[in-house]
């Protein structure tokens, strides 16, 4: 009988090969992402830490020159706030000091010494957060990029979505333990998306109970009501940021200024050109996952010591940098695009804050004091036509949106949707896209 063909041996299937460990940088986030590529970052890393390392020195003789000898752990205390003093934070605070220099100029001291047991307390009850299911859904979305939040797996082995939330780092523990806690301290505001990663930068450059105040100071000094459940402080300081748009960039204003069907907002109305879900959280995460790190980080240092005018100086900034792409766009939708890709390229930190401070087109001449005046005068429109609502005066078009402050509450801050909430399917597609 002859013998019957064997079927072939199936060659074994092979396993994808495994992604490679990428490069980080000295604060655990990888270095290339889908707007810089690794060359591009290592190019411009190796003339930054020249720049980096002379600062370093600068910054420990002025320490010195002072009488605050830095020590091994670096130092505590800084000197007082100068025209010295400032130009040197806006060179770069050196990143080894920089959670120190952050809490010294942002007052953190004060509310430590005066709050002494209250964060371990607000821990204890952390687990009854009213918002405590929301922060856990949030918790491994934080900064997924960077190795403190989310280790690389052990070589030759993957890890499932499951096992990363079963392995949590110590520094997962501290922000749940952080975000709790402010949940219960500050009640008008809970928990609301971008919380996490305002925290979770900080506790990359400070310890825990640290974190927790300066997550309050920027809650309360630098972004009031910005995450209150109504986020009436982010729709006043966007109509802000517009109005400084319309007055120091007129032709970008003409590209970004108007609805969906071109037509010019009117800033002295209720509404805010649809632009302004992109810009806003700009300022609702100080510009993380807007800007590359270093950027931010440079950002902050002057945010820390001078205030919230920073945030807006920066947001002139970055449209003064995009102001070729902005103006060559015709199509309304298309602005969002632009204007979300631009701050993402900016790789160049020391080149962002030479261009805000320049005297000559820069925007250091955006007083704080005028920030607050046109806060107030915001707020003051939306008081009148909440108490014109509530007397049953105005019945409008505009009356939804008063009522909410320009935003759609219940999906804003609990889920992160924006204040725009009739936009149509193909702008949300654009924004899910970038």
């Amino acid at each position: 009988m002859p013998e019957q063909p064997q079927d072939p041996i199936p060659e074994a299937i092979a396993d994808p090969p495994l992604p490679p460990i990428e490069p980080r940088d000295r604060y655990g986030f990888k270095k290339q992402s889908q707007y810089i590529s690794l060359a591009e970052y290592e190019e411009w890393e190796g003339r930054y830490n020249e720049t980096l390392e002379r600062r370093r020195k600068k910054w420990d003789q002025l320490l010195r020159e002072s009488g605050l000898t830095p020590g091994e752990e670096g130092p505590v205390r800084f000197p007082p706030k100068s025209a010295k003093i400032k130009r040197y934070v806006r060179k770069g605070i050196p990143p080894e000091w920089r959670g120190a220099a952050w809490f010294w100029y942002a007052g953190g001291q004060k509310y430590l010494s005066k709050n002494v047991g209250v964060y371990d307390s607000l821990v204890k009850k952390g687990s009854i957060a009213p918002d405590a299911e929301l922060i856990e859904r949030d918790l491994h979305r934080t900064f997924p990029d960077n190795i403190k939040y989310k280790p690389d797996p052990p070589p030759g082995t993957r890890m499932s979505k499951m096992l990363e939330k079963q392995f949590e780092t110590p520094m997962v523990q501290k922000l749940r333990r952080v975000l709790g806690a402010f949940a219960i301290h500050v009640p008008r505001i809970g928990y609301c998306q971008s919380l996490n990663f305002l925290a979770g930068l900080l506790l990359l450059f400070m310890p825990e109970e640290k974190a927790f105040w300066m997550l309050f100071i920027m809650t309360q000094t630098h972004l009031p009501g910005t995450h209150e459940m109504n986020l009436e402080g982010s729709s006043v300081d966007q109509w802000v940021l517009m109005t400084s748009v319309r007055d120091s960039l007129p032709h970008i204003w003409q590209k970004i200024g108007g609805g969906l069907d071109g037509s010019e907002v009117e800033l002295n109305g209720t509404a805010l050109p649809p632009v302004t879900l992109c810009t806003s959280s700009w300022f609702m995460s100080g510009f993380i996952g807007s800007l590359p790190i270093e950027s931010i980080l440079r950002v902050w240092d002057c945010l820390w010591y001078e205030g919230s005018k920073t945030l807006f100086r920066i947001a002139l900034t970055v449209f003064k940098t995009g102001e070729p792409q902005i103006k060559a766009v015709n199509d309304p939708m298309e602005i969002f695009q632009v204007v979300q890709t631009i701050p993402r390229r900016l790789i160049d930190a020391g080149a962002l804050i030479e261009a805000c401070y320049r005297r000559r087109n820069g925007f250091g001449h955006l007083s704080q004091e005028t920030i607050d005046e046109r806060r107030q005068e915001r707020r003051n429109v939306f008081a009148e036509e909440r108490a014109l609502i509530a007397r049953g005066v105005r019945l409008s078009k505009d009356d939804g949106a008063l009522r909410s402050t320009g935003f759609d509450t219940a999906s804003s801050h609990k889920v992160g949707g924006g204040h725009h909430g009739d936009l149509g399917k193909k702008f949300k597609k654009i924004l899910v896209k970038t």
